[in-house]
């Protein structure tokens, strides 16, 4: 499952790195590339994009993973866990690809042509859009934020199935016993 769960996340990074590229070539061209050292990227950027993206997030479906097997433990069956397990990885993703998504709203509502001034200390020499690469590091940002408050919404939909496990076998019992 850990494997499964590097590979899945590492497909959400290159997707992530996909769509955040469509708003700033230059996020990725004048630092991301840099940043993990990766001079091929250039002679296909959007390749190096998904590079980029698979590097920064296989690693983040292993811990996620660990920390939702180690609450799966308190499931009734192997059954059980694995389903909810699954169900709560895709709680995760959802709730993160929501988060990078609400970073890019922000970005676009705080960053214009009359506010880019307060956020230039993060744009890298040589940008010449200044305002889509700042939009596109608040969707980063939130995505980092949407990894945290994914797995704990990850880790609540766990501790809701075993809930609902638990009242539905109270009232099975309930019932058996009256009947």
């Amino acid at each position: 499952m850990l494997v499964f769960a590097a590979v899945v996340a590492g497909i959400y990074g290159m997707l992530h790195d996909q769509i955040s590229y469509t708003f700033s070539e230059e996020y990725f061209t004048q630092f991301k590339f840099k940043q993990f050292g990766i001079p091929w990227a250039y002679e296909n950027p959007r390749l190096g994009a998904a590079y980029v993206g698979a590097l920064a997030t296989w690693w983040m479906g292993i811990i996620v993973f660990i920390f939702l097997g180690l609450f799966g433990f308190m499931l009734h069956s192997p059954r059980q866990m694995v389903l909810s397990l699954s169900k709560s990885f895709l709680v995760v993703i959802g709730v993160t690809l929501l988060t990078g998504f609400a970073g890019l709203a922000l970005g676009y509502y705080q960053v214009n042509e009359e506010t880019v001034s307060q956020y230039m200390q993060w744009v890298r020499p040589g940008v010449t859009n200044p305002i889509q690469f700042v939009r596109v590091g608040f969707m980063h940002n939130a995505s980092y934020l949407g990894g945290l408050t994914g797995l704990l919404s990850g880790i609540a939909y766990l501790v809701v199935s075993k809930l609902r496990y638990n009242k539905s076998s109270q009232q099975d019992s309930l019932t058996r016993a009256s009947a």
